[in-house]
């Protein structure tokens, strides 16, 4: 993995102010570390910037301090700072390409989760078990998963996600399978209150 290295050009082409591994987000001053896997530019952390229904886990400011924030499915489309987006399809395929061997275990942190068992971190990603929020007043998740938006829908107006299991995983008993992603879109009820963390993408220019 390589690490971020920017010309004064390319500062330019994406509008913003660039420290080393880091960037400013001109909207509110927030520093985020940034990372460079492959053609793309990658937040090493989860967005924190706050939108009216955007929220912190179980309501509370440390966590976003800690976690950075919960977003429902309507802010994706303004969320990230200009020159950034939130991830499509492609671009959380793209990622995961540059990995191999469960390669979601490389994009998770060892720290942050309750089990960290084969947790390789190998992109600098350092997805953490911030968890979710599941409905109004339910938060659940966490040191244990973490949910992350992808800005693209399905057929039926769906948007996408991909669920991260720390550890051993998440187990589906019926077909007796295991794995530390499941990456679908399905029919949410209330789904405005269904509220996932955002990760910034950007191509390296």
């Amino acid at each position: 993995m390589k690490r971020v290295g920017f010309t004064v050009l390319g500062l330019m082409i994406v509008g913003f102010l660039l420290a080393q591994q880091t960037i400013i987000d001109k909207r509110d001053g927030a520093v985020y570390k940034i990372v460079e896997i492959g053609n793309q530019l990658w937040f090493a952390e989860n967005l924190n910037f706050t939108t009216p229904e955007s929220t912190c886990f179980k309501k509370k400011k440390k966590n976003c301090e800690k976690y950075g924030r919960l977003y429902p499915y309507f802010d994706l489309k303004d969320a990230c700072p200009t020159g950034w987006r939130v991830p499509k399809i492609k671009d959380w395929e793209t990622l995961k390409s540059n990995f191999s061997n469960n390669e979601v275990l490389d994009l998770m942190d060892k720290e942050g989760w309750d089990d960290n068992t084969n947790h390789r971190n190998e992109s600098g990603l350092s997805l953490k078990g911030v968890g979710f929020q599941y409905k109004k007043r339910l938060f659940i998740g966490e040191g244990n998963a973490t949910s992350i938006w992808i800005n693209e829908m399905n057929k039926f107006a769906e948007y996408y996600h991909a669920h991260i299991y720390g550890g051993a995983g998440t187990y589906f008993e019926p077909t007796d399978y295991r794995t530390n992603e499941v990456f679908h879109a399905h029919p949410i009820e209330n789904v405005e209150n269904r509220k996932l963390s955002i990760r910034c993408v950007a191509d390296k220019e």
